[in-house]
């Protein structure tokens, strides 16, 4: 039942809202007739005023008394270089704290003044016929002999051809000092009393100077306008052009605006009352609006709140600026339906019906716009400006969307990548900056203003992003010296705008140069070691071959004893043959300098070939191979020598450092992808050191170096399998000792 009730109350409201409305325009056209009445009073004491003037056309006077300046002007820059400021401009005195800006200003100003002279009267100029003369030269724009009314008298009367081509002729007369006489020598259709009457008081006025002198004065300059002088000037309005040279002196503007619509404008506004009308109907309007939502009046709660998804606060605004502007469209309806041109009333003394309806419907939709603008800005009253704006306001609900979007687009151009396209960018400033300058164009002359407002605020733009674009450079500059200097822990923290990118380019470049930087260092310690094992272990069959030789040097030495003598040099020369040949090797493999010979071959029974060669040392230390194989053979392309060398230095590797009285183990697997061989067996001694380290060139199982061997046997081996295209990995695991050799399946 509430809802019921609510609901009825609204349709309530909005039907006395439209009674309303439609009242007060019915009163408005009520006072029409009021209205009407004294601006036509008004408007026939103006007509008769006209009259006692001698229906002489003011407007067509003034501009061609005006024309006798722009004349005079041309008159004497046939003789000598003047300007209008030369010609017309005396500064009598001008004090100093003005200085020769305010002098400028003046020439500046008469110029000007002048020019728009001149470009009024250049309408009626062609429509008549002049003579002029200064100084005894004559010059005239027709073939008609104008000029022999210079010698013109008064009470003589002009005859013959000049009568038949022109319905008005007269004088004027500028002395030395510029007074201005007029004689009226012939007029068809004006009164020459009149005419006098009317050139003189223009004369007074003084209209094309206005009250210059004065004003200037207050500001310490003294300043004389003159008037043309020792001139003597005769206008003629040919019959053909006096219809022509009235309409185009009545016009006002480019727009073809009448002063009779400035005059109808005020007789009816100010003067009939209709400007205080329509002020008056829209503050009942207003008035209205707060009846409408008072709570005393409608004894139940009027919401202010926003309905729905809808926003007036922009629309209510504008709204309120139309009502405004239609005041003089208010003004002018009166008389363009009640009055016509000839500023009379209508047949039957007013509106005809569907007139009457017309201007009634104009009125009702006029305060409908007014009374719905303040309707929607009525709840400003209750909420106050902030709330109102936050629930009515369309700019305040799209305005996070706008800044968010205006924020994304800063990022987007602050952050451009110009390691991928930026062409969507691009776009997007170019359609914003077009959008722009779309507006300003409309606005026609305000847009020059709105586009040097525009150009400021862009140049403080593209300031602010150089600006920031300097200072990213400079963090960017300083990381990269940093970097330059030796620091590769170095880091740039701080946003660097367009150059972000490159953050990710110099932490490449940082771990390059670490990883280069650990490579160089490991390669200098290996070539440390290198040089201390190789001296250490050259040196040692040296040593015993020295002493050996230096033995059986000795006399006394028995037969026995020079054999013993001879088969350790033996053991010591093979000794280092053995090591100057693994050198060797290790070399050629460094260099990438070994020839290879492939050919088919059967790999596990290379490797049981190679175990048969050392199954005595095998037994002898008690280790146990366990084959894992497949029962075909396993066909290769690989170099038998260098395959051999490489389980030859396997099988070696596991006596000197394999756990006595333990298995060793073999796996072969064969797919379409190629084989994989794994030798695993328990170490004797703890494994201190990664898989990767023990391949090393001269590193070995044990420390302190005193085993036989090179300590060059898995590098070689690693070195022959990849020659041959193979992967070799040396993996620990506890004591554990495993190394994987894969070779591709290639036959």
């Amino acid at each position: 039942m509430l809802g019921i009730k609510l609901k009825n109350s609204r349709k309530t409201r909005a039907a006395v809202a439209v009674i309303g409305v439609l009242l007060l325009a019915f009163i408005t056209v009520c006072f029409f007739p009021g209205i009407n009445r004294k601006a036509q009073m008004e408007i026939a004491s103006w007509q008769s005023q006209q009259e006692d003037r001698g229906k002489v056309d003011v407007r067509l006077l003034r501009d061609l008394y005006q024309g006798t300046y722009v004349l005079f002007l041309e008159a004497l820059q046939r003789k000598e270089n003047v300007s209008a400021a030369d010609t017309y401009l005396e500064i009598v005195s001008a004090e100093e704290a003005e200085g020769k800006d305010t002098v400028e200003e003046l020439k500046a100003w008469t110029e000007g003044i002048v020019s728009e002279v001149g470009r009024m009267f250049e309408r009626i100029r062609s429509k008549l016929d002049y003579c002029i003369q200064v100084d005894g030269v004559v010059n005239k724009n027709t073939n008609q002999p104008l000029e022999s009314l210079l010698e013109w008298k008064q009470g003589s009367v002009a005859e013959g051809e000049l009568k038949e081509y022109y319905n008005n002729y007269f004088m004027l007369k500028f002395d030395s000092s510029g007074m201005m006489t007029v004689e009226p020598i012939y007029n068809k259709n004006i009164d020459g009393d009149s005419l006098i009457k009317a050139l003189g008081q223009i004369d007074r006025e003084q209209e094309i100077w206005g009250n210059v002198e004065e004003e200037y004065r207050d500001y310490g300059v003294n300043v004389h306008l003159k008037k043309p002088f020792d001139l003597t000037v005769i206008y003629g309005i040919p019959k053909k052009s006096d219809s022509q040279i009235a309409e185009i002196a009545f016009e006002m503007g480019e727009g073809g605006v009448t002063t009779d619509y400035w005059n109808m404008l005020y007789a009816y506004g100010k003067l009939g009352g209709a400007q205080l009308l329509y002020v008056v109907m829209l503050m009942l309007t207003a008035g209205f609006v707060f009846l409408m939502t008072s709570k005393s009046v409608w004894k139940t709660e009027i919401s202010m709140e926003r309905k729905g998804k809808a926003y007036f606060a922009e629309i209510a605004i504008l709204g309120v600026i139309c009502t405004i502007a239609f005041n003089n469209s208010f003004i002018s309806a009166i008389w363009e339906y009640g009055v016509d041109s000839r500023i009379e009333v209508g047949e039957h003394g007013g509106l005809s019906g569907s007139d009457l309806m017309e201007l009634f419907f104009v009125i009702s939709a006029i305060y409908t716009m007014w009374y719905l603008s303040i309707r929607f800005l009525r709840p400003l009253c209750s909420m106050g400006l902030g709330e109102y704006i936050r629930q009515y306001s369309l700019f305040y609900q799209i305005y996070p969307w706008m800044k968010r979007k205006w924020i994304s687009l800063e990022d987007e151009i602050g952050h451009v990548d110009f390691s991928s396209k930026s062409t969507k960018t691009i776009i997007k400033i170019v359609v914003i900056n077009f959008l722009f300058l779309v507006i300003c164009s409309s606005l026609w002359f305000f847009g020059i203003f709105v586009l040097i407002l525009y150009s400021i605020v862009l140049f403080l733009v593209l300031k602010k992003y150089y600006d920031k674009a300097g200072k990213d450079y400079q963090s960017l500059l300083k990381g990269m010296n940093r970097i330059a200097e030796g620091n590769l822990d170095s880091t740039i923290t701080e946003d660097i705008g367009i150059f972000e990118p490159f953050k990710g380019e110099l932490t490449k470049i940082q771990e390059g140069f670490k990883t280069a930087v650990e490579e160089e260092v490991k390669s200098q310690r290996m070539k440390t070691e290198l040089i201390t094992n190789v001296s250490h272990d050259l040196k040692t069959p040296l040593t015993a071959i020295t002493t050996y030789v230096a033995l059986l040097k000795k006399e006394d030495i028995t037969v026995e004893e020079r054999k013993s003598y001879i088969d350790t040099l033996e053991k010591k020369s093979l000794r280092l043959k053995i090591l100057i040949e693994d050198l060797f090797e290790v070399s050629k493999a460094t260099s990438n300098d070994i020839v290879l010979h492939p050919m088919e071959m059967d790999v596990v029974n290379l490797m049981k070939q190679v175990s048969i060669e050392h199954s005595a040392q095998f037994e002898g230390q008690g280790l146990e191979l366990r084959w894992k194989v497949p029962e075909q053979k396993v066909i290769l392309m690989l170099d038998n020598q260098k395959t051999y060398r490489i389980f030859e230095n396997l099988f070696v590797n596991i006596q000197k450092y394999g756990m006595e009285n333990s298995r060793v183990y073999v796996d072969v697997t064969s797919s379409e992808d190629g084989v994989e061989i794994i030798i695993k067996n328990m170490s004797a001694r703890e494994l201190n050191f990664e898989g990767e380290e023990i391949i090393e060139r001269f590193v070995r199982g044990d420390s302190s170096r005193n085993t036989e061997g090179s300590g060059l046997g898995l590098a070689i081996a690693k070195s022959f399998t990849e020659a041959q295209g193979g992967i070799f990995q040396v993996e620990v695991d506890g004591d554990l000792f495993k190394v994987v050799i894969r070779f591709p399946n290639v036959v």
